[in-house]
């Protein structure tokens, strides 16, 4: 509605049944919403097909209420009808105001558009959360990219809610999720090959994890959706930096041989990786031929079995810099682990050129909590030392 707009009777089925509470199609009746605003709990259906539920039952507006699940999470949606979406906590004082009010009414009014409120970038509710449960080897998720709220280019045959009795058309509309966050990540990645056009697709993963930010644009930590801190298990290596990105100095690159190598150290039967590779492989001579090996992954992840307490991972660098630079170990130990890097200094005369690494982590027994976090960064020195190489530090101890 615009700026002061109309005061409508507001109703609530706090007391009928969970499809009006929820605003399933057909299930609002016309005598009780007609020309008035609907409060809709979200969940079972699609948040623009409870609008187009309010309306076909002759209501004038819709409130989206959070539920707890959902917490504050503010996601934007193009509606056929007048609506507004609120959080849980005023979801719980504005169902308290409707049940002990004769006739409670509300209106919608835009208070026009507000920039600087928010601390952005932060990790979204829905946004998916690690250890992973098959490979704790690996941290994931990877990293985190814009995905909420976006304004994406939509096809002109369809109306901008996505619903097919919308008659309106666009080129435009608002999305949130991973088919959001996906095209700014597959950008980046294009931008970087055409910095580096013969870089594997690993050396381009490396280089938008290990360049990505961890602070806001306040300078202060990135948040979860849920009010706190994020952590690796959250943002993974943190949030995507493209202009950082196309110049990282320096890479993690893997070869297609490791990744067997990695499935072999997993377990992964002969068949199992046969249906992937659709060739021969041999474990126990790839393993017997591989002793130590630890993917060369841009980020490290340990996790810790039962009666283990200590690891060492092998990580190789490459520069894809400027020659003859030297890049220095920065280490932030996850609280209760002891990390140590060597060699830690690394120096490069040409480009391209390899530097392998160790890192060994060593932790109590028995654990301190479920998982930890720290951070390694090569940061470069001299004159041009701008580039700083950041890999998260992820500990897990696994109950067994």
């Amino acid at each position: 509605m615009k700026n002061g707009g109309k005061e409508l009777e507001l109703v609530y089925a706090a007391s009928g049944t969970r499809e009006e509470m929820y605003c399933i199609k057909g299930a609002l009746s016309a005598a009780t919403v007609a020309g008035k605003m609907v409060v809709c709990d979200r969940g079972i259906t699609g948040r623009a097909d409870k609008g187009e539920a309010v309306k076909q039952a002759g209501g004038a507006a819709m409130i989206l209420a959070n539920s707890e699940i959902n917490q504050e999470e503010d996601s934007v949606d193009v509606h056929v009808l007048p609506s507004t979406l609120i959080g849980y906590r005023e979801a719980v004082e504005l169902k308290n105001y409707v049940s002990s009010t004769r006739r409670p009414v509300a209106r919608i009014v835009f208070g026009g558009t507000r920039i600087g409120r928010a601390r952005a970038p932060a990790v979204a509710l829905f946004s998916a959360r690690g250890p992973s449960l098959t490979n704790p080897s690996v941290l994931k998720p990877d990293v985190v990219a814009p995905g909420v709220n976006i304004i994406a280019a939509w096809p002109g045959n369809l109306g901008p809610s996505g619903l097919e009795g919308d008659a309106r058309r666009s080129d435009f509309t608002v999305l949130s999720g991973t088919s959001m966050a996906c095209p700014h990540g597959s950008g980046i990645a294009a931008l970087i090959r055409s910095a580096h056009p013969s870089g594997s697709p690993a050396m381009v993963r490396s280089a938008i994890l290990t360049t990505a930010d961890v602070t806001d644009r306040q300078g202060k930590p990135i948040m979860d959706g849920n009010g706190g801190k994020a952590d690796a298990y959250a943002m993974g290596a943190g949030h995507v930096n493209p202009a950082r990105a196309v110049d990282p100095g320096l890479v993690y690159d893997i070869d297609p041989a490791d990744y067997v190598t990695h499935l072999c150290n997993l377990g992964y039967t002969h068949m199992e990786i046969f249906k992937i590779t659709h060739a021969g492989v041999n474990c126990t001579a790839v393993l017997e031929r591989n002793a130590g090996f630890s993917l060369n992954y841009p980020s490290i992840s340990v996790a810790f079995k039962t009666n283990t307490t200590s690891a060492v991972l092998q990580r190789t660098v490459t520069n894809v810099g400027t020659p003859n630079s030297t890049y220095t170990a920065q280490v932030a130990a996850p609280h209760g682990v002891r990390v140590r890097v060597s060699p830690a200094t690394l120096t490069f005369s040409e480009f391209g050129e390899k530097k392998r690494f160790r890192v060994a982590v060593a932790a109590p027994s028995p654990a301190p909590r479920d998982n930890a976090e720290g951070y390694l960064v090569w940061k470069q020195s001299g004159e041009q030392g701008k580039r700083r190489v950041r890999s998260p530090i992820a500990v897990t101890w696994v109950v067994e």
